[in-house]
C-alpha cells in the first residue's frame, strides 16, 4: 500500500510524496522545518478507543500489597486485536515507539501470540508482549480484550533505546488497536494514549480538623492529556499538576504555593498559554484567583506577582520580538488581577499544537526585573508542548532557556491542562 505524505512548503504549496508502508493509511501533513502533524483516515479513526471503552481494575496479592491493574478494553468494530506500546511523543512522528513486555510471564497475556512480518514472534526479547487477540465478556463493556498491566514494564532492546517503566500517576500508556490479529501490522492499526491518573484528589488544609479516614484513590486511565506536552512539562519542571481543567485550576495553583513552601520574599510569573484552547481555564482564573490568592497570602509580606501570556508566531502578541504579552511585577494583587483581566480570548487562537513555551521561559527569565536575595519562580500553565525545533531566531531550545534560569535561580514549576 502506499504511504501518503503531504508537506506544506510556505503557506500554500503542497507536494504530494509516496513511499512504502505496511499499514498504509496514515496520511502526515508535515509544515516545513517545524512538526509532523498526522492526519488519520476515517477507518482509523473509527478504531480509536475511548476512557469509556477500557476499565482498570487493581490487582492485589494475599497481604493487600498492589501487584498490577487488569485492564478491559471494549472489543469495537472493526479492532481484532490490541497491544499496549510507548507514547508517540515524537512530534516529527519519525521516532520508534516500542511495545510494552512484562518483566515475567502471566497466565492472562503470556501465552498471546504476536505476529510480525508475517511469523510469530518466539524470541526472548518479544517474550511476554502485552497483548491480546481474544475477548472475554466483561460487565459495562461486553466483549473486551483483557491485558495484566505489572507494576514494572520493559521496552525496546539491547541493541536499540530500552529500559524500565513503572506505572504510576503521569505515567503514558498506548492502546494500539489493529485490524488484524495478533498485532499483524499488514492491517490498518491506530494508537489512544492514556496516563494514569489519580481520581480523588484533596488539597491539604492549615491547622486540619481531626483527620477522617483515609481517602481511597481510584486509579484511572485518563485520555485527557498531551503525551508530548506532558513529557516537555515534566523535563522544565520538578514539580508538575496534572489538573482537570477551569473545576480545579486555582486548587492547582495553590498546590503549587504549597510545594513552594515558604512565600515570604517570593517573586513568581504566571507563564500561561493564551491560545484558543485555554479560553474556559483563563475565564475561570479571572473570576475566583484574586479571592483565593487574597486568602493565601493575607499575612505574607514581600511577595510580587508577574504575568505573562503567551501564544504562538504569527498570532498577535508581540513584545520584544516575541509572541507574549508582558505585565511587570506588581506586589498588589487587585493590579494583577487587573492585568488578568485585561486578556480577551476569542476561541480561535493557537490551539492544541506545538505553542511558543520555551519562549515564555525565556521571557519570564529575562524580561522580569527579580530581586536579588528572592526566592523565584515561574508557574507554567498551558495545555500543548513546545516547537521541537527553535522557532523565530533559532535559539529558544530547552537547553538554552533552562540554562538561563537556572543561572539565575529561577524554578520552573508547571501546570498542565487537559487537551481539547
Amino acid at each position: 500500500m502506499l504511504l501518503k505524505k503531504l508537506i506544506k512548503i510556505g503557506f500554500s504549496c503542497l507536494v504530494m510524496l509516496a513511499g512504502i508502508s505496511g499499514s498504509g493509511a496514515i496520511i502526515f501533513a508535515q509544515e516545513a522545518a517545524e512538526s509532523q502533524t498526522i492526519v488519520y483516515t476515517e477507518k482509523q479513526n473509527a478504531m480509536r478507543i475511548t476512557a469509556n471503552d477500557i476499565k482498570l481494575v487493581e490487582e492485589k496479592n494475599e497481604d493487600g500489597e498492589l501487584t498490577g491493574y487488569h485492564l478491559y478494553i471494549r472489543k469495537i468494530k472493526g479492532v481484532e486485536s490490541v497491544l499496549l506500546t510507548e507514547t508517540t511523543r515524537d512530534p516529527t512522528g519519525k521516532a520508534d515507539n516500542y511495545a510494552y513486555r512484562a518483566l515475567e510471564y502471566n497466565p492472562i497475556n503470556g501465552d498471546e501470540i504476536r505476529i510480525l512480518d508475517g511469523k510469530p514472534l518466539v524470541s526472548e526479547g518479544a517474550k511476554y508482549s502485552l497483548i491480546d487477540s481474544t475477548t472475554e465478556k466483561v460487565e459495562g463493556l461486553g466483549d473486551a480484550f483483557h491485558i495484566f498491566i505489572p507494576l514494572k514494564l520493559q521496552f525496546g532492546y539491547e541493541w536499540s533505546r530500552n529500559g524500565i517503566v513503572e506505572i504510576g500517576r503521569g505515567t503514558f500508556i498506548n492502546i494500539r488497536t489493529f485490524e488484524k490479529p495478533y498485532a499483524d501490522y499488514t492491517g490498518e492499526y491506530m494508537d489512544s494514549p492514556f496516563m494514569f491518573n489519580l481520581e480523588t484528589r484533596r488539597r491539604a488544609k492549615p491547622n486540619p480538623p481531626p483527620p477522617d479516614p483515609p481517602v481511597e484513590h481510584e486509579v484511572v486511565l485518563t485520555d485527557d492529556y498531551n503525551p508530548a506536552a506532558s513529557q516537555k512539562f515534566e523535563e522544565m519542571s520538578d514539580f508538575i499538576v496534572y489538573s482537570k481543567g477551569p473545576e480545579t485550576i486555582v486548587d492547582d495553583i495553590l498546590e503549587v504555593f504549597d510545594e513552594i513552601g515558604n512565600k515570604e520574599n517570593l517573586d513568581v510569573v504566571f507563564a500561561i498559554d493564551a491560545t484558543g484552547s485555554m479560553k474556559n481555564d483563563i475565564e475561570t482564573l479571572k473570576t475566583d484567583l484574586l479571592p483565593a490568592l487574597l486568602k493565601e497570602f493575607e499575612n505574607v509580606k514581600g511577595t510580587r506577582f508577574g504575568l505573562l501570556f503567551y501564544r504562538d508566531y504569527g498570532d498577535n502578541f508581540n513584545y520584544k520580538g516575541l509572541p507574549v504579552k508582558f505585565f511587570a511585577f506588581t506586589d498588589n494583587l487587585t493590579t494583577f488581577n487587573k492585568n488578568l483581566n485585561s486578556i480577551r480570548i476569542l476561541g480561535k487562537e493557537g490551539g492544541d499544537i506545538p505553542e511558543a513555551v520555551y519562549e515564555a521561559i525565556y521571557s519570564s527569565t529575562e524580561f522580569y526585573s527579580w530581586r536579588p536575595g528572592a526566592t523565584r519562580r515561574i508557574i507554567l500553565i498551558g495545555d500543548a508542548e513546545p516547537h521541537p525545533k527553535p522557532r523565530g531566531l533559532g535559539k529558544y531550545s530547552k537547553d538554552y532557556v533552562m540554562g538561563l534560569a537556572e543561572a539565575k535561580d529561577i524554578k520552573v514549576k508547571t501546570i498542565l491542562l487537559p487537551s481539547d
